[in-house]
């Protein structure tokens, strides 16, 4: 019983992510593609993808944050930041594969 009752709730968290990936996803896609440089908008926006604890989820918010370093570099940096600090070792994997 608790197990099953485990599996619902970590699926349903799956789910939530997944429906919040693919809300993020199209913000992220306009944002680059009308070349929008709002950066509360693009801020917003990558605060909730940082609540997206999966790997679809860090990759769009690097590439989110590779669009917003030509809009505000200085900004840009301190969400860098803020990724190393939430999510260390997904971002190691991360500048370990750059540096193949």
């Amino acid at each position: 019983m608790l197990d099953d009752n485990l599996m619902e709730l970590v699926k349903g968290l799956m789910d939530s992510y997944e429906a919040m990936y693919k809300l993020c996803y199209h913000e992220v896609v306009r944002i680059i593609e009308y070349k929008i440089k709002d950066v509360n908008l693009i801020e917003h926006t990558l605060d909730q993808i940082l609540d997206i604890y999966t790997e679809k989820g860090f990759y769009l918010f690097l590439k989110l944050l590779d669009y917003y370093k030509t809009v505000n570099n200085n900004h840009a940096l301190e969400y860098l930041e803020l990724l190393k600090e939430q999510r260390e070792e997904e971002y190691s994997d991360y500048v370990k594969k750059l540096k193949k």
